[in-house]
Formats: structure tokens, sequence, C-alpha cells
């Protein structure tokens, strides 16, 4: 009977050592350190201003302009190579193109010169009159090239995870365009986009924070899906009223990885 106890609490012993093995085999088998992967994120893109001058009509411009400005559509989109430390801490860097800026909507308005009249007899010539349609729309695009490096922080040993990331940005200002639409009386849009033609400063930093998750869809293909938020901390001109860029988007990515 002691020997029947002995040989069974030997099998027992090797079966969990086994079952311990296969779990960490399976675990270590999960875990890979290189990540490289495309991302694109629609962004809502806004701007904080800034009295730099401490002045009354600085003050005013800016409450003029909060009244009429507001968000404007962009994107971030670009490339980006992850080394994962450990299961819980990796590190990304990347190299992206963004679009961000903001947005001048006017009510439609318009220049009528009037029907014009005959100097001699004083005849009025109905429906001749001159318009000047004024732009109802103005659009500020800053385009930058973004070198991101952020800690990604994952949790969770499944197919799904959860992330939370945080990191610095820094941004290189590629192009400053203004676009303007005008909106004709008959309903059709004409769009004129030129270089803004002031000084802005070339470079930025923006911190950036994420959460989200990570869906494995297979043993080398991850899916990524994380709301971002970016705030540009310098202000992008020298001038009494200035302004910080900011965006914040639900940012795409998938990745390959490698080993």
């Amino acid at each position: 009977m002691r020997h029947l106890f002995l040989i069974a609490a030997s099998i027992i012993s090797i079966t969990l050592y086994g079952q311990d093995t296969l779990k960490e085999k399976s675990t270590t088998a999960d875990f890979k350190r290189l990540l490289i992967g495309v991302n694109v994120s629609p962004d809502y893109c806004y701007r904080s201003l800034q009295n730099n001058n401490g002045s009354s009509t600085s003050s005013n411009i800016i409450d003029l302009r909060n009244k009429n400005e507001g968000s404007k559509f962009g994107y971030t989109a670009g490339l980006n190579v992850c080394y994962n430390i450990s299961k819980l801490l990796g590190i990304e860097a990347g190299l992206q193109y963004s679009n961000k800026g903001f947005m001048n909507s006017l009510k439609n308005s318009e220049l009528n010169f009037g029907d014009p009249i005959a100097p001699r007899n004083g005849i009025v010539y109905p429906n001749g009159g001159i318009t000047i349609l004024i732009p109802s729309k103005f659009i500020y695009n800053y385009i930058y090239l973004d070198i991101p490096v952020r800690a990604i922080f994952s949790f969770g040993r499944r197919r799904i995870q959860f992330l939370a990331s945080a990191g610095l940005t820094t941004n290189i200002l590629l192009k400053a365009t203004q676009t303007n639409i005008f909106e004709n009386v008959n309903g059709s849009n004409k769009r004129e986009t030129n270089d803004q033609i002031y000084n802005f400063k070339s470079l930025n930093i923006s911190p950036l924070i994420s959460a989200g998750i990570d869906y494995r869809i297979s043993n080398k293909i991850n899916l990524r899906i994380e709301p971002t938020i970016r705030y540009g901390i310098l202000k992008i001109i020298d001038t009494p009223v200035t302004a910080h860029l900011w965006n914040a988007g639900l940012n795409i990515s998938c990745y390959y990885t490698f080993k």
C-alpha cells in the first residue's frame, strides 16, 4: 500500500511539472519582442490661444476668435517599430505625417453693387447687378513630420490585451496652408489653397497619451485600436496672440511580429 502511494505521488508530481512546463512554453511562444506596423488616425483638431503680451487688445482678439473659429478634421499616418522589453512594457518609435489645424466659419455673405441705372434717362436695368461672394470658410492647415516615442504598457495574457501609453512627439513643420471655400448662390463650392505667409516655428513638442486594446489576429499579426490625445506645448508663432495646436483621434494600427 505504501509503495502504491509513493508511485501515485510520483506520477502526480511529474504530471504537474509537465503542465507547468507546457504552460511556460505556451506563454513564451506568445511573447513577441519586435513588431513593425503602420497606423492611421482620423483626428479632431483645434487650438488653444495664448495672450503673449498681456494686453486688453490681445484679450479682445482672443474672445473674437474663440467666437468665430472652430475645429477641423485632420489625420495622422505613418510607420512604427515597437520593441517589447517584457510582457508588460514596450518602447515604440515612429515616423508619421500629420495634418493639424483649425477652421474659421463665416455666415454666407456677399457684396451686391445693385442694378445699373442709365445716366441719361434714369432707366433701371433689373437683374444686372454684380455680386461678389465672400469666402464662407477659412481652413488653416499645419502639415508636420512627426517623430513619436512612447512607452506602452500591456495587461492581460489572452488574445485581447489592454494597452495604455505615454510619450513625446517631435513635430517638424513641413508647410502651413490656408484653404478658402467660396459658396456660390447656386449651391456650388469653390476651393482655393495657398501658403500662409507668416513665420511659423519649425519645431514643436507634443506629449501624447492613449489607451486601448490589442487584438492578436494570428501568431504574426496584431491589430490595435487606441483613442489618442496629442497637445503641442510650444507656441506656433511669436505674435501678441499665438496658438497651441492639439488633436484627439482614434489611432488604428496593424503590426507584424518578427520574433
